[in-house]
This record gives structure tokens, sequence and C-alpha cells, in this order.
């Protein structure tokens, strides 16, 4: 099946995302294979550059319903619920490098918001000693600024790929974890706006800045949540603030104090960090608040879905879940009780309460749910860098 794919859409993918891999072979038999995350199909470009069977750990959602059975059966996913204890994944991780079956993993476990390779964590160093396995380091640039996260159109640009380093398990048994966690990150790690700089990249298109709201959540001269729109190339707030965004990836905006999305979302960051003990004060009015999501509840691996226009808000204490239309109570929680959140796509947001209660929510609007997991992080005192 692989193979049939390689020739029959490989050339449709190689096209569709302008990519370009570096030519290299990997030299092990069996080995664990390590990416950045930019793109969807991420997992079959990686195939594509490595030209090796890999079988990849994916998110649970691909192996519902009828279309899930079939990838299950073709490609043998590993998956894997988000924000779920990795346990289970790890031993069939290891199950499959022990019977010979490479395996593919995006340890960011999301794809870039702003640009940035996500934080990794240090889990993944650890599985990767005790699997006995090579270590592959596969690198893809391009793939952010050719459709972001956030973005509602695709853009015309080069992506391209390459093998960073291939570490044998005699090589990794001699490596320290925190050497292999230090050398997994280096490798992975991709600055976008760098890269368009230093190839001089031009990535064209319409309506290059609509959706940039799911990612700039906090406007930069007025301080308020969910208050940025963007319309065709234009993003701009009630306060005043106009800016555009170009074909390099660029901002360009008289207010701005940077030009990339990365540098705005670095000074979100830190101003939640240094206002945090202001922001939990606001117990009587939501600091951020949005309607018209639909809500489903999973408890005990039910579903249940409770609402199709609900709206959602958090306060410095709690996060609420309330039903105007539809006559049931209002769902409370402070906030230290939710154990994990975490988006799905742009306008996805999930959080867990234990390991058997957990609701996901999808607004039917163009809001940030960026803005809820941001906000929870920094009010729990969870490092959010």
């Amino acid at each position: 099946m692989y193979r049939f794919c390689q020739i029959v859409i490989g050339p449709w993918l190689y096209l569709l995302y302008h990519f370009h891999p570096k030519p290299c072979k990997v030299k092990a038999k069996t080995f664990l294979a390590v990416t950045n995350h930019t793109q969807n199909l991420d997992p079959a470009l990686m195939v594509l550059g490595l030209n090796r069977h890999i079988r990849f750990v994916a998110n649970s959602t691909l192996g519902k319903g009828k279309a899930g059975h079939l990838f299950r059966h073709f490609f043998g996913f590993i998956l894997r619920e988000k924000g779920a204890k990795g346990d289970v994944v790890t031993r069939q991780i290891e199950e499959n490098l022990k019977a010979g079956v490479s395996v593919g993993l995006f340890p960011e476990g999301n794809r870039s918001w702003d640009g940035a390779t996500e934080f990794i964590s240090k889990r993944t160093a650890k599985m990767v000693k005790e699997s006995g396995a090579a270590l592959v380091t596969y690198r893809l640039t391009g793939g952010y600024l050719l459709k972001p996260r956030w973005a509602a159109t695709k853009r015309h640009g080069p992506m391209r790929g390459e093998l960073v380093h291939e570490f044998s398990p005699e090589q990794l048994a001699a490596m320290s974890e925190d050497e292999v966690y230090k050398a997994m990150c280096d490798d992975l790690y991709v600055d976008a706006y760098k890269e368009q700089a230093l190839h001089g990249d031009v990535y064209r298109g319409k309506r290059l800045a609509e959706g940039m709201q799911y990612a700039a959540y906090l406007c930069p001269c007025c301080h308020r949540f969910g208050t940025i729109e963007t319309s065709g190339n234009d993003i701009s707030c009630s306060c005043g603030l106009k800016a555009t965004y170009n074909e390099y990836g660029r901002i360009n905006g008289e207010k701005l104090p940077f030009d990339t999305l990365m540098e705005w979302n670095r000074f979100q960051k830190e101003w939640m960090a240094a206002n945090a003990d202001g922001l939990r004060a606001k117990t009587s009015e939501p600091i951020a608040s949005d309607c018209h999501f639909h809500v489903m509840r999973i408890s005990e691996g039910v579903p249940e879905t409770l609402s199709d226009d609900a709206t959602l808000s958090i306060y410095g204490d709690r996060l609420e879940i309330s039903f105007p239309t539809e006559g049931h109570d209002t769902i409370v929680y402070d906030l230290y009780e939710i154990t994990g959140m975490g988006n799905f796509l742009a306008r996805s947001v999930y959080f867990n309460c234990g390991s058997s209660l957990r609701y996901q929510l999808k607004a039917h609007n163009a809001v940030s749910v960026l803005k809820y997991y941001a906000l929870w992080r920094v009010l729990t005192d969870r490092v959010y860098l």
C-alpha cells in the first residue's frame, strides 16, 4: 500500500506542496523517525523523503468511522487520544520496533501555531533510549508559511525536507537521556521566518491574513482578548490597530512593535505571565468569553452531545460552559480541577477532568480557542513559554 501511494499519489504531493526533499538513505533496518510538524500530510512527506516504510503515531480521530476503518486497515496507524496518557502508545511503539517495524512520530503532538517548533516532552527521549532502535531526525521547512495552522487559504511556495541525523543504537546507548533530548530538540527546531529569509522564499496567495485571529488572540495595543479581526490581507482591532500580512509571512503595521506572528505570540505569553496576578483577580466577569459552541461530553468513553449553541467563558479561577437556549445547568470547573487541555484544529478545544471525563468543544464562529488553553496554563502556574 505504501509503495502504491508513493508511485500514484507521491507525484501529486510533490506538486501540491512544492516539496523538495534532500536525497538521503537511512542505514538502519529498523528505526524511530521523529519530525517537526507543519502540515496535516507531513507523514506522507516524511515517507517520500526517507523512502522507507514507516508506521505512524496518529490522532485517534483518524481511526473513527468508515474512513478511519480503511485508514487503520491499510496504514496500520498507532492511534493516540489527544490529552490521554501515552503509556499504551509507548508500549505499542516499542513492540513495533522490536518486531522490526519502523515508527514515525511527531513529538510536538501539534502543528506549530506561530512558525516555531513547539514544545517537545522529555518522555520522547526516554522512549528512544529504552527502545533499543536507531533514531532518525527529519526536519521539514517551509511548510508553516505554505499554509499556517490558522490560515483560511493555502499559499504557493516551496517546502523542503532533510534527514538531519541518524543515531545508531550504539551511539544512543552511549548518550544520556538529556543528551538525546537536546540532540532531538536541536535537530527539529525550525524558525520559519529565518528559513524564509535564508532562501528568499515567496508565499503568494489570496486572503493571506484570514484566520490569524485564531493564533493572535491578544491585541498588542489595547491588551484585550479576542478583539483581533482579519479580512483579506488586513488585520485590525476596534482600538484602531491596523496591519497587513504579506507574501513573505511578515506583518506590517505602524502600531506593531514586531513583524512576525512568532514575536506576537511571544508578546502574548510574556504579557500574560507578567499580568497573571491581575488576571486571577478577575472572578466577577470573564477574562474571555465566546458563544455558539458545539459541546460533547465523554464520560467513561461514552460520548454525549450536550448542546450545539453553548457559551464558553474563562475567569481568573474557573471555566464555565453555559447553555442559554438549552435549559441545562451551567457547568463550572475550578481551573485546578482541569487536568489537561489542548486544541485540535483552529476552532476546537478539549479539556479533561481526571482520567475518565472529557469535554470537547467546537466553535461555529471564527474565534480563538487557543486563548483558553493559554490562559488555563498561565492561571494554574503551568510553564507556557
